[in-house]
């Protein structure tokens, strides 16, 4: 690995945050959800998801949680399977983060550099570092995209399974499993909390969950 190179960019130590995409949430603001804070590591990138609502189906005005590309597949994959949402466009599930190949190129050039001037290197070292960070950029912004596009909906955005993603704090345990562990886990999970974590004095429906 070169020395010098960052490979956890940190989004709010950039004020200026590129949007691949827009959705106008101007026409309504009592559900506002964005992606606030996001890291990168190796094999993942962790993304701080931020919700801001007056809707009185929240526990609170405004919370965050954390969530990984698994999560946002997981709740992408509850819309298409679920016959009520049939004719309705479902927001594409964002693409898997892949900064594999801007990383390859780092490492050749840090194995390189001796192989060339300091400005040389200089050059191409802060050319590539500009294209990993559009690259995750981007990726963020996609999976923001995403969201903003469900909560816009006047009929996607009142799905449980979109409260859950947003509001439920603890691991949704949906990475490194097939289909029906994902959700057999899970639905375990929200059973035993769901009274003191999720919905205070309502059950959760195992209907609502598959």
């Amino acid at each position: 690995m070169m020395d010098g190179v960052d490979e956890s960019p940190d989004l709010l130590a950039d004020e200026d945050k590129a949007r691949s995409e827009s959705v106008d949430l101007h026409t309504d603001t009592s559900l506002q959800v964005d992606i606030s804070d996001a890291l990168s590591e190796r094999d993942k990138v962790k993304f701080t998801v931020h919700t801001k609502t007056t809707l009185a189906e929240f526990r609170e005005p405004e919370f965050s949680v954390v969530r990984q590309h698994e999560e946002f597949v997981w709740l992408h994959d509850r819309y298409e399977e679920n016959e009520d949402y049939a004719g309705y466009v479902i927001p594409p599930v964002p693409p898997r983060p892949d900064f594999d190949a801007s990383r390859e190129k780092l490492q050749r050039l840090g194995e390189g550099e001796g192989t060339m001037t300091k400005e040389e290197f200089t050059k191409m070292k802060q050319e590539l570092e500009a294209e990993y960070l559009a690259t995750f950029k981007k990726t963020v912004a996609m999976h923001e995209v995403f969201l903003q596009r469900i909560a816009a909906h006047k009929v996607l955005r009142n799905d449980y399974n979109f409260k859950i993603f947003l509001e439920y704090t603890e691991d949704m345990s949906v990475r490194g499993k097939n289909k029906k562990e994902k959700v057999t886990g899970f639905f375990k999970t929200i059973t035993k909390t769901a009274d003191e974590v999720l919905l205070a004095n309502q059950k959760v429906s195992l209907h609502a969950i598959m």
